[in-house]
C-alpha cells in the first residue's frame, strides 16, 4: 500500500543529492572555478587501488576501462605514500557530461574488480527486499538519483 510520507522522503532525498552534486568547491575534488569548462572536462580522473603497481598494466586493464577503447588515455602509477596503485584516465577529446559520468563509473568498477574480483552493487538487492521505512525510502531516492557521481 503506498505511503505518501515514504514517497515524500524519497523525493526529498533525491532533491538533496542533486543540490549537493551541483555544489562546486575549488580544490575539493573539482576543477577550479577559474578553469574554463573545456579544460576542466579534460582533467585526469583517478582512483587508488589497493594492489601492487606490478599487478596493473595499461595493456591489461579491467573490462570497464577497456570498453571505453581509444576514446580515453590511461596511465598507471604507484600511488602517493606507497598506498597501492593509481589508475588515471581522461578523454582524448573534450567529453560531454554523460561521457564523464561513464568514465567515473568505469574507474569505480575497475577499482572494485581489481580489489575484490567483482563489481559490488546495491540495486537490485541480492538479499531480497528491505522493509519500507522512511530512512530506507530516503536512501532509495538518493541512490536512484546518483547520476554516476558515486553513491553515498
Amino acid at each position: 500500500m503506498p505511503n505518501p510520507l515514504l514517497d515524500r522522503a524519497a523525493d526529498l532525498g533525491g532533491t538533496l543529492l542533486n543540490r549537493l552534486q551541483g555544489l562546486k568547491l575549488p580544490g575539493v575534488g573539482t576543477a577550479s572555478v577559474s578553469d574554463d569548462p573545456e579544460r576542466a572536462a579534460r582533467r585526469w580522473r583517478a582512483v587508488t587501488v589497493l594492489c601492487s603497481p606490478a599487478d596493473v598494466r595499461v595493456d591489461d586493464l579491467p573490462a570497464p576501462l577497456v570498453a571505453l577503447g581509444s576514446l580515453v588515455e590511461v596511465r598507471v602509477t604507484p600511488a602517493p605514500g606507497d598506498k597501492g596503485t593509481e589508475i588515471a584516465a581522461r578523454y582524448r577529446a573534450t567529453p560531454s557530461d554523460e561521457e564523464l559520468g561513464r568514465l567515473r563509473a568505469a574507474l569505480r568498477a575497475s577499482k572494485q574488480l581489481l580489489e575484490t574480483g567483482e563489481v559490488l552493487r546495491m540495486d537490485p538487492r541480492p538479499h531480497g527486499e528491505r522493509k519500507q521505512t522512511p530512512q530506507g525510502r530516503l536512501l532509495d531516492g538518493v541512490v536512484a538519483n546518483a547520476k554516476k557521481e558515486g553513491v553515498l
